[in-house]
């Protein structure tokens, strides 16, 4: 399973080599974008808020990655210490969150709930054709 991941950090300081060295375990890449994502293949999206303009809320993030990447997991990236409400995101479409800085046990949670969903994703397609 091949793909990419979109890394959106906006202020955040994010840890890529570990982010990328977890990511290739899955056989995915991972990619840098400095702003809104016009990618194919994507399987993931990891941002930070303010990545989609400053002063941009964690919903309004949210919704505006949903729009662009409809298929893409979106796991916001937040500081330890902010508030987000998680319930509100989740309606919006968000599918995960990683506390920041990132630990290397959690990002291999992370994608392994994304690697578990797109399976899941494959069984049902593969089902619903045979």
């Amino acid at each position: 399973m091949t793909g990419n991941i979109i890394v959106m950090p906006g202020s955040a300081r994010l840890d890529l080599p570990t982010l990328q060295a977890v990511a290739g375990d899955f056989g995915w890449t991972v990619k840098v974008a400095g702003g809104m994502p016009q990618a194919a293949d994507v399987q993931a999206v990891l941002f930070y808020r303010d990545a989609l303009g400053s002063g941009c809320s964690w919903l309004d993030a949210v919704r505006r990655l949903r729009l662009a990447l409809p298929e893409a997991r979106l796991v916001a990236c937040h500081g330890l210490a902010e508030s987000i409400d998680w319930p509100e995101l989740c309606e919006a479409g968000a599918f995960h969150a990683l506390g920041l800085p990132l630990n290397e046990n959690e990002v291999r949670k992370s994608l392994g709930f994304i690697a578990q969903a797109l399976k899941r994703l494959d069984s049902s397609t593969l089902n619903a054709l045979g």
